[in-house]
C-alpha cells in the first residue's frame, strides 16, 4: 500500500499538507495523518475513504511500537513523510513549567527522530521526507531558548538524514518557514516591534514539496526568511542570540 504520512495533519500547516498531498499525489492509496487531537484529525478527514486518521500522542513512547504494527499489518510503502508536528513554550528558561519544557523536547525532537527510526524502514527507492524545523533553529532564541533548540536538533539531523540516505535514493529536506498564522503564531512579536512576513501555508507546501522531489536538502521560504538565515550563519551565534534576545524583553 502506497502512503503518506503527515504528523501534525489535524490542523495547521499539516492540514494544508493533506490538501495539497491529496491533490498532487491522487495515485497513493491513502494519506495517514498523526495527531494527538482525534477530533481535529476526524474534521481534516472528512468523508474521504483515503484518508486514515491515526490518533497518536507523539510524547508518547508506546506510540512508537503501535505505528510500526499499523505499518507492517497494511504492508505499508511509505512514499511521502511529512514530519511536521510541533510545540513550543515561550517563556525565559526559569520561568518555564519543567513539564512544557520536557514535552517540547520529547514532541519537536525526540518525536521527529522517533518518527523516522519508525518510518524510515518502510521506504525506498523515490521516497522523501520533509522536516518542519524553523527559521528560530539558525540561532539561539533568548525568550524561546528550548523551542528553538528543539529546531536545530530538527535541521542537523534532516541534513545529516540527507547524506545518509542518499545510496538508497530517499531524499530528506529539512523545510525553515518564518511566520504562519498557526497555533504556534508569535503575534506578541509583532506588537514588541520584530515584523516578519506571514508565509502563505499553501504555498509553504507546495513550494517544499516541490523541493523534496527535487532532491534538494534545505527550503527557507520567501527572501526575507533567506536573509534572516544568511545573517545568522555569518555572526557568531552569541552575537546573534543577543541581537534577538532584545526583542523578547
Amino acid at each position: 500500500m502506497k502512503i503518506a504520512i503527515i504528523t501534525g495533519g489535524g490542523s495547521g500547516l499539516g492540514a494544508v499538507y493533506l490538501s495539497v498531498i491529496r491533490q498532487r499525489h491522487p495515485e497513493l492509496d491513502e494519506y495517514w495523518i498523526l495527531d494527538i487531537q482525534k477530533e481535529k484529525l476526524e474534521a481534516a478527514a472528512g468523508q474521504d475513504a483515503k484518508i486514515r486518521p491515526v490518533a497518536l500522542n507523539l510524547a508518547d513512547p508506546d506510540a512508537y511500537p503501535f505505528l510500526r504494527s499499523i505499518l507492517e499489518e497494511h504492508h505499508a510503502d511509505v512514499r511521502i513523510l511529512i514530519n511536521n508536528a510541533g510545540v513550543e513554550t515561550v517563556s525565559p528558561f526559569e520561568d518555564a513549567p519543567e513539564s512544557k519544557l520536557v514535552n517540547t523536547v520529547r514532541v519537536n525532537a525526540e518525536a521527529v527522530m522517533r518518527i523516522d527510526k519508525t518510518c524510515i524502514p518502510f521506504m525506498r527507492k523515490g521516497s522523501f521526507i520533509i522536516h518542519t524545523a524553523s527559521i528560530y533553529a539558525f540561532s539561539p532564541i533568548p525568550g524561546d531558548a528550548v523551542y528553538a533548540a528543539s529546531k536545530a536538533f530538527v535541521r542537523s539531523l534532516s541534513l545529516s538524514l540527507h547524506e545518509e540516505l542518499k545510496q538508497r535514493g530517499i531524499n530528506a529536506m529539512v523545510l525553515n518557514p518564518g511566520g504562519m498564522k498557526t497555533a504556534l503564531d508569535r503575534s506578541d512579536l509583532r506588537k514588541k516591534g520584530f515584523s516578519m512576513p506571514y508565509l502563505d501555508m499553501k504555498k509553504v507546501a507546495e513550494g517544499a514539496l516541490t523541493q523534496a522531489e527535487k532532491g534538494k536538502a534545505s527550503y527557507t521560504p520567501h527572501v526575507y526568511y533567506r536573509f534572516y538565515s544568511l545573517f545568522c550563519k555569518l555572526l557568531p551565534a552569541s552575537l546573534t542570540a543577543r541581537i534577538l534576545g532584545s526583542k523578547y524583553r
